[in-house]
């Protein structure tokens, strides 16, 4: 877990997030296979209740963005 909760500011786009939660993996694919597993999903059931929120959820495969 690299950040959960903690002060941040939205320096452009919605504002409506009030939580980030940033966690590493070694690999995309393991992010992928967690999100996948049924232990996850049976927890994240409680969030996908009707009436709970809005949760976004994107998995990016780190590396260095700058060509050489």
């Amino acid at each position: 877990m690299l950040a959960r909760g903690g002060k941040y500011r939205i320096m452009e786009g919605s504002d409506r997030f009030h939580r980030f939660v940033v966690i590493e993996f070694p690999t995309l694919e393991q992010a992928v296979k967690c999100h996948q597993s049924p232990e996850y999903q049976a927890a994240a059931a409680f969030r996908r209740a009707p009436g709970v929120g809005e949760v976004e959820q994107v998995i990016v495969e780190s590396g260095d963005a700058t060509p050489v």
